[in-house]
């Protein structure tokens, strides 16, 4: 496999395993979680791979969901006491830890091989190269990241189609899908686990900008043309594709930095649609 056809699909794999979760997370309005979360993941991807020397242990992704959640947890445990002002938490929450990280990272664990670009805006080049491929026999079938990938996308398509019924009404009306019985509290943790898992595994490739470009301008931009839910999906997830596809494809034409290139692009699409939308409403 060339090098431009896995870097297209690790980029193509990555925006979609983002925006489908995404669309839950703007229509909750917790789109700021996202960009805590992908800062705060990093001081348990520093220590996860400074143990097992690998940005794909199965440890580093333990460590680095614990620290997210840990995010997660202490938002919602600060707010719940009623003293702090909107997503205030959330500002006091994830900078202490992305800092923590940051030191770990230059200091301690300075030399584990993670480096602050990687952490910025990920590394879809490097890890786009054959030595970073899954081979089969004698068959290249693309980077293991964007398999890596795949699965996680699998693994939340399966939950939203089982949960999904609860996890929508909960979206519009959560006291009325705790009054008929949903098990509201259980399918809202488990999402966030699945959160930050995608957050996870995307962190090597797209970074903590890229990650919440991946997530939250899709899923936006869909949210203001669609009337219904499905609509809404259908929409990101082509949004999405087609981000995916002219960032990538200005990117290697003009010999750009690819990461900033596909946030560049998910922002311009959704200035764009805004700007139409209300043009049309005047």
């Amino acid at each position: 496999m060339s090098f431009a056809v896995a870097l297209f699909l690790l980029t193509f794999v990555t925006a979609l395993t983002c925006a489908v979760p995404g669309l839950f997370i703007v229509l909750r309005g917790q789109s700021m979680l996202i960009d805590a979360l992908s800062h705060a993941v990093l001081p348990g991807i520093v220590i996860g791979v400074a143990l097992t020397g690998s940005l794909h242990s199965p440890v580093m992704t333990l460590t680095a969901m614990c620290m997210g959640l840990l995010v997660v947890w202490g938002s919602h445990e600060m707010r719940s006491r009623g003293l702090l002002i909107g997503d205030a938490d959330q500002g006091i929450v994830f900078p202490a830890i992305f800092a923590i990280g940051v030191l770990l990272l230059s200091t301690v664990f300075a030399g584990i091989g993670v480096s602050s670009d990687t952490v910025l805006a990920g590394d879809l080049n490097l890890l786009a190269l054959s030595s970073n491929h899954v081979i089969v026999g004698a068959l290249d079938i693309g980077p293991a990241d964007m398999w890596i990938q795949l699965a996680t996308l699998a693994l939340m398509v399966a939950f939203l189609a089982l949960t999904g019924r609860v996890l929508t009404t909960a979206t519009f009306d959560r006291a009325h899908a705790v009054a008929i019985g949903f098990p509201v509290r259980a399918v809202e943790m488990a999402f966030m686990v699945l959160i930050a898992l995608t957050v996870v595994t995307s962190f090597s490739v797209a970074g903590s900008i890229l990650v919440v470009a991946f997530m939250i301008c899709p899923a936006a931009t869909a949210t203001l043309c669609a009337t219904t839910l499905r609509g809404a999906l259908a929409l990101t997830v082509a949004i999405a594709t087609v981000n995916s596809t002219l960032g990538f494809a200005l990117s290697y034409t003009f010999d750009l930095a690819t990461a900033p290139t596909l946030a560049v692009m998910s922002g311009l699409t959704f200035v764009a649609v805004f700007a139409t939308t209300a043009a049309l409403k005047r």
